[in-house]
């Protein structure tokens, strides 16, 4: 996953389920499901070890960088607030997380 920072929009574009271009602000992280943060947030953690061990020249500035580490750190923090929240519901209204699966004997 290739992403791009450009200064006026303040966000991060990758493709979407469809392989079309859209852009993640900062300030929308919520709007976004889990599936397609996991997916953003792989595709940061894969470039952000590709420049650590040089297998990608790094262009961008300090700025960047630490804006790169920030969006990190909020969609990390958006998904485990989110599992927090859903074993919340499981144990206040007792209710299963998804289709119960049974273990096979």
């Amino acid at each position: 996953m290739i992403m791009n920072i450009y200064e006026p929009v303040h966000g991060i574009i990758y493709k979407n389920s469809k392989k079309e271009k859209q852009v993640m602000r900062h300030s929308e992280i919520y709007k976004f499901c889990d599936a397609t943060l996991n997916r953003v947030l792989e595709g940061l953690k894969s470039y952000n070890n590709d420049v650590k061990y040089g297998y990608v020249q790094k262009d961008l500035t300090k700025e960047e960088a630490e804006y790169l580490k920030l969006f990190e750190e909020e969609i990390e923090e958006r998904l485990k607030h989110r599992r927090q929240m859903r074993r919340w519901e499981m144990f206040v209204n007792g209710r299963p997380l998804g289709p119960r699966r049974e273990r096979p004997e």
